[in-house]
């Protein structure tokens, strides 16, 4: 990914990938920015392009680094399903297992399912499964509130 001071968001675009490090889906960044989920999507697509993206999940941490977004600011729109330790107290949440948290960390780090499954050596089916209880252990329902927990409890930095 770029560095953030070589990349020209516009102030909309600026919005909208701060709502989609958020955790906020299409429909509600359209929703919150009174715009169409088609206008939404167009905005994703350009900001994948200017900030070398390839999936929202790349894009949610491009934006924690260019600071568009405070680790308190994304504890406090989490989902409420999801558990977020505040500060330095440590995560309350789920117990996950090394592998789960070996694939957490790496979800987190931006890379797909394949790079994944390469990376620690098991199959991509075994990489899904191992997300699919992910998902359920933290309360999370895509890659990019995984890959924010998964920055929350300091698994990434």
């Amino acid at each position: 990914m770029e560095d953030p001071a070589d990349t020209k968001l516009t102030c909309r675009e600026s919005d909208v990938l701060r709502l989609l490090a958020l955790g906020l889906s299409n429909r509600l960044i359209a929703r919150e920015l009174d715009i169409s989920e088609k206008t939404a999507k167009n905005h994703l697509s350009s900001i994948y392009v200017k900030i070398n993206a390839t999936d929202r999940t790349q894009a949610a941490l491009y934006a924690r680094h260019a600071g568009l977004i405070s680790p308190g600011e994304a504890a406090l729109s989490a989902p409420a399903s999801i558990p977020v330790p505040l500060g330095d107290a440590p995560p309350g949440g789920p117990t996950l297992t090394a592998r789960e948290q070996g694939v957490l960390r790496l979800l987190a780090l931006g890379l797909s399912n394949r790079l994944i499954a390469r990376e620690l050596g098991i199959s991509e089916k075994t990489v899904k499964n191992h997300l699919s209880s992910i998902y359920v252990k933290i309360g999370a329902t895509h890659r990019t509130q995984a890959a924010l927990y998964a920055q929350y409890v300091g698994l990434v930095s």
